[in-house]
């Protein structure tokens, strides 16, 4: 089984430096190219069988885009959605680090630190366990391309919880809008191929 990982492509919020979560917000043009772009590549390589993406309108406008290229129609899924960040959503770095002194901190040492209405990153991981269990139960011993848009968390702790490495490192590698990366799930091991892939957005 094959798991090809997207991150939505750019919106307003994420042009504005705004913590989003599960603030639904459309894609702004940028984030349409990306996706355009995104499915471009993706109709290149050899047929993907099956998209899945979170429910909100970032990732499914993106999933929806590059289904028109591959002629599939996205499965929404709501355990795919981003960490939800309560009271920081809408908010910038800066403004989190003034409003809410110290939780920045927590958040990035602290698994089970979750913002206030929001939740933990270990939360997330039992949550998009779900998913992934859903997906070797019905897929792991056929030879099949799945594609999975949803966010940038999502898809850190995706690819995290599929090699077996801890959320600790979740803050040591970048993954970009509009970035493909791709996951080999053979006979129970599971080997990274590409991460934050974006080489079809250089113009």
């Amino acid at each position: 089984m094959f798991l090809y990982l997207i991150r939505h492509g750019e919106t307003e919020w994420n042009s504005l430096g705004k913590t989003q979560g599960q603030k639904d917000i459309s894609l702004n043009n940028s984030g349409v190219w990306q996706a355009e772009r995104l499915g471009k590549r993706l109709k290149e390589q050899k047929a993907i069988d099956k998209i899945y993406c979170s429910d909100l309108s970032r990732a499914k406008e993106t999933a929806e885009i590059i289904g028109r290229d591959l002629k599939l129609d996205p499965i929404p899924h709501e355990t795919l959605r981003e960490v939800s960040f309560g009271k920081w959503e809408g908010l910038s770095i800066k403004e989190i680090e003034i409003l809410f002194p110290g939780e920045l901190w927590k958040w990035r040492h602290e698994l089970s630190f979750a913002p206030e209405g929001g939740e933990s990153l270990l939360s997330a991981q039992e949550r998009i366990g779900f998913f992934i269990k859903d997906m070797k139960r019905k897929f792991s011993d056929k030879d099949v391309k799945i594609l999975i848009v949803s966010h940038a968390l999502t898809t850190k702790i995706l690819a995290l919880s599929l090699m077996g490495i801890g959320l600790n490192l979740i803050t040591q590698f970048k993954i970009s809008q509009g970035s493909l990366s791709l996951v080999e799930i053979h006979e129970g091991n599971s080997s990274i191929i590409y991460l934050n892939d974006t080489c079809h957005l250089k113009v």
